[in-house]
């Protein structure tokens, strides 16, 4: 419910101008009818022009906004306000330099997707350039309601900080039928994102919050996936690190499947039939192997 101040002043004004503008040639319980309209006729324009936050139109074409919807825009605007400021690397010299590099590797790698080669791909890239990078390997088990996922992300170890690099990050977070306030939201994101840890953490409770109200607005539940503990455990899980730049499963590959390590491959054994073997060091064939070669045996 809205509260009025005392205006006395304005009420005073407003009472003179609609005096001069009437005429109270009429009896006294008419006037007294007259003055209990403007009253509420003020009253009814101060209710209007403090929830649209302003005079408004004077012809009277106001629209006015309800409490809910007020509350709704405020939030929006607050998931706005926050993820910028966690997009904002102007004062993180160590921040600029990685996404500097990661926009030089990708015009030599092309492409912008999250698959594990070009994830290293991009790894090696940044490693060739001097920086610490590695591949980051989460996985977590299903419990209480969430499915079990395993996830792949690049880190560098930078300046005393580790820091988690996205290419195309907005697209982790896509949903059905987003609002144009959801909408909004992913198209504020960068192109690349690099963050330390904990703003990746709170780029992921911010966009969980958004998430929830974007879908509960048009009537969807939210899946297990889009959930604040499942895009948790992506980032901020515990996680196997690695900088090889071939997958290991791939090393395997020119071993024939095998799946011995560090051991060096043995050379071919050639087998010989006996019939060459004989051949060679002038053993006689015997009555047996002969048999085998479809040659007649006498007894």
């Amino acid at each position: 419910m809205v509260n009025i101040p005392a205006r006395f002043g304005r009420v005073a004004a407003a009472f003179d101008e609609m005096s001069r503008d009437r005429s109270f040639e009429s009896s006294g319980s008419e006037h007294s009818a007259d003055l209990s309209d403007l009253v509420n006729s003020f009253f009814e324009r101060e209710i209007r022009e403090q929830r649209i936050g302003g005079d408004g139109d004077r012809d009277g074409n106001q629209v006015e906004i309800d409490d809910d919807e007020f509350e709704s825009n405020s939030q929006d605007s607050g998931f706005h306000d926050c993820l910028s400021k966690l997009f904002d690397r102007d004062d993180d010299g160590v921040g600029r330099s990685i996404s500097t590099a990661v926009e030089e590797a990708l015009e030599v790698i092309g492409g912008r997707d999250s698959s594990p080669e070009f994830n290293r791909r991009l790894m090696a890239r940044l490693r060739s350039s001097g920086f610490d990078a590695g591949i980051c390997k989460s996985k977590w088990e299903k419990s209480d309601g969430q499915p079990s996922g395993s996830y792949e992300y690049i880190d560098v170890n930078a300046g005393g900080s580790r820091y988690i690099v996205e290419v195309s990050l907005a697209g982790k977070f896509t949903i059905a039928r987003p609002t144009a306030a959801y909408a909004a939201l992913l198209d504020g994101f960068p192109a690349i994102f690099v963050g330390r840890s904990e703003e990746m953490k709170q780029v992921v409770k911010q966009m969980s919050k958004a998430i929830r109200k974007s879908m509960k607005s048009v009537e969807l539940n939210v899946p297990p996936w889009r959930r604040l503990s499942y895009l948790q455990a992506k980032w901020s899980g515990s996680y196997k690190r690695t900088t090889n730049e071939i997958p290991r499963a791939a090393a395997f590959d020119g071993l024939g499947g095998s799946k011995l390590v560090g051991f060096a491959a043995a050379p071919p054994v050639l087998f010989v039939c006996r019939e060459d073997f004989a051949a060679r060091h002038g053993v006689r064939v015997g009555n047996l192997t002969a048999a085998f070669n479809n040659e007649e045996v006498l007894l």
